[in-house]
């Protein structure tokens, strides 16, 4: 089963025997936290024990897992990178009328487990944690807004949890996270900063467009934002021209979700729309590099 869906199935039914494998340091922690918030109710002290079963005996590993509960109705045992030897320990154990869960990460060759996927989460997937998490907490999210947060976190989950605890914090007295807050709250990578700005000049909003310019000078050189604002109004052009976007998603090397978003803004402003863009900043990129006009003039002069 994927990460998303641990709670559900802990839920409907609890094995005696899991195997969390994937790479996302994160969604580990996360699932083992998941397993205790299921099962250890009180006293996580006798009901609880994580260890790193690298270098474990059998008879160490036959002493942990037999150990029966004492204040829950199930003890909790996490193996961290399980040797072969305890592997084959486990494979063997009768598990018959024993109320203890064994959860092992990353066991190689772990027979009759039930397997967690924690590998880097899908957009949808990530986007129902999101979701989930903010519904708990009485609170939901403009698709704008959570598209930002997805983008400026890169997808990082653990980067994501951090956020939304800052977002929950700064919402108590609202129902709808808006996107205004999570770009004032959210700390963005420099690509997603530049994707902010095109993106405000797809939205033809000049004031938000005018207040990163002013940010990102800061840290960024203005030749090299305007070069990155040339990348994305040729992309934009290319795809208002070409209507594969199979096709287009292997020659540009995005995603089909990002294609899409681009057709949106497409056919909000019109095609013409992002072909003048694209020869102003040709123009414009010839004016700098001959030495008669500044990145920072150039990138005014692009939008206004």
């Amino acid at each position: 089963m994927k990460f998303i869906e641990i709670n559900k199935r802990l839920k409907e039914e609890i094995k005696n025997l899991y195997n969390i494998t994937g790479d996302d340091g994160f969604l580990i922690k996360q699932a083992i936290t998941n397993f205790k918030y299921a099962l250890i109710k009180d006293f996580e002290e006798f009901d609880y024990v994580k260890i790193d079963a690298e270098n474990m005996k059998t008879n160490e590993t036959e002493a942990v897992i037999s150990t029966l509960p004492m204040a829950n109705e199930y003890r909790l045992v996490v193996l961290a990178n399980p040797s072969a030897e305890t592997v084959k320990t486990i494979n063997k154990f009768d598990f018959t009328d024993l109320n203890v869960v064994v959860v092992c990460v990353n066991a190689d060759k772990l027979a009759n487990a039930e397997i967690i996927e924690c590998d880097k989460l899908e957009r949808s997937d990530i986007s129902k944690y999101i979701l989930n998490y903010l519904a708990k907490n009485k609170l939901s999210i403009e698709e704008r807004a959570l598209d930002y947060l997805i983008e400026a976190t890169g997808s990082n989950m653990n980067k994501i949890s951090n956020e939304l605890n800052k977002l929950v914090a700064y919402s108590i007295n609202e129902d709808v996270i808006r996107v205004e807050t999570v770009a004032n709250l959210v700390s963005s990578t420099s690509e997603y900063a530049i994707f902010m700005l095109t993106n405000a000049i797809d939205n033809k909003d000049y004031t938000t467009y005018q207040r990163i310019i002013n940010e990102m000078s800061k840290n960024l050189s203005m030749n090299e934002l305007f070069s990155y604002m040339g990348k994305h109004f040729k992309r934009m052009q290319y795809i208002s021209l070409n209507k594969n976007d199979e096709e287009l998603s292997k020659i540009l090397n995005i995603k089909p979700y990002a294609i899409k978003m681009c057709r949106q803004n497409i056919a909000k402003n019109g095609i013409k729309f992002y072909i003048n863009l694209y020869q102003k900043y040709v123009e414009l990129d010839y004016l700098i590099k001959s030495g008669k006009i500044t990145a920072t003039n150039a990138l005014y002069e692009l939008v206004f």
